[in-house]
């Protein structure tokens, strides 16, 4: 779950494959004057779709950390509660439906662990990035860590091919990019409240091409960011998703935050991007 807390002790959550629809509408609107849209198209949003499905796994269970009496968030899920195949199996579902797609979830579940592989970032998120300096980084690092299923996958589909996987790569990339700024409207992007500045740093322009640019975010308005350079295809866009707000009972057992969690009634959260 993505679970942010606000001033006033509630906290607003989100089910991952909720944020990961944001991320996809980022996706399926990439690309105008300045900055290539997705090639393959479906493929690339198929798998940005599906990107997190594998925390469905977990979801399921909802576990609730009771001394918050708030289901556990990114980041603090005790490891015994954790579902360690959850993310291979899901890459194996995609996989049934879009080869391409399981394999650019493959790779980005891999990247989470070695800093998106040194690749985008939010400048907000620098410092933390480069505490794991030192691990294998780039293209190649990332084809080294495929499991044996994945890289015949890979095969299969013409990445031994150079350009094919420069291609592919640049889809990895973007993956990235449309994670972080699902991530900086879902959970980490807020004062409190508000949101603030950002820059989305080595976002990739075209595939075949080794420009990369900054992408400035800054709020207009409690729910509206400009974009700088705007990279979408509609302006103004809007982005949404549904959020249950939840008052936490410390005092509540795990049974009684899942009924919380369940009975929370959903709110539409909207965003207007604009150049």
């Amino acid at each position: 779950m993505i679970v942010r807390e606000l001033p006033d002790g509630s906290a607003l959550v989100i089910a991952q494959e909720d944020h990961a629809d944001v991320a996809a509408q980022f996706a399926a609107h990439w690309g105008n004057d300045r900055f290539a849209a997705l090639t393959p198209f479906k493929p690339a949003v198929f798998g940005t779709i599906y990107h997190d499905s594998g925390h469905r796994e977990m979801e399921a269970d909802l576990p609730i950390d009771v001394e918050r009496g708030l289901p556990y968030g990114i980041g603090g899920t005790p490891p015994e509660l954790r579902k360690r195949d959850a993310d291979s199996n899901n890459a194996r579902w995609i996989q049934n439906r879009d080869p391409y797609a399981s394999l650019l979830v493959s790779v980005h579940h891999a990247g989470l662990r070695k800093r998106r592989y040194g690749t985008v970032r939010r400048r907000s998120n620098a410092a933390r990035a480069a505490a794991n300096d030192g691990q294998p980084l780039g293209m190649d690092a990332a084809f080294e860590d495929l499991e044996d299923w994945q890289r015949q996958s890979a095969e299969q589909l013409g990445l031994n091919d150079p350009k094919a996987r420069a291609d592919f790569w640049h889809n990895y990339q973007m993956l990235q990019v449309f994670d972080l700024l699902s991530l900086y409207l879902c959970w980490d992007g807020y004062d409190g409240d508000r949101l603030v500045e950002d820059t989305v740093e080595r976002v990739p322009v075209a595939a075949g091409s080794d420009e990369l640019t900054e992408i400035k975010l800054e709020p207009t308005g409690p729910r509206s960011v400009r974009m700088s350079p705007y990279p979408l295809d509609v302006a103004p866009m809007s982005i949404a998703t549904m959020a249950r707000p939840i008052t936490p009972r410390q005092d509540a057992s795990e049974l009684e935050g899942q009924e919380a969690y369940y009975r929370a009634p959903r709110t539409p959260l909207v965003w207007e991007f604009a150049d």
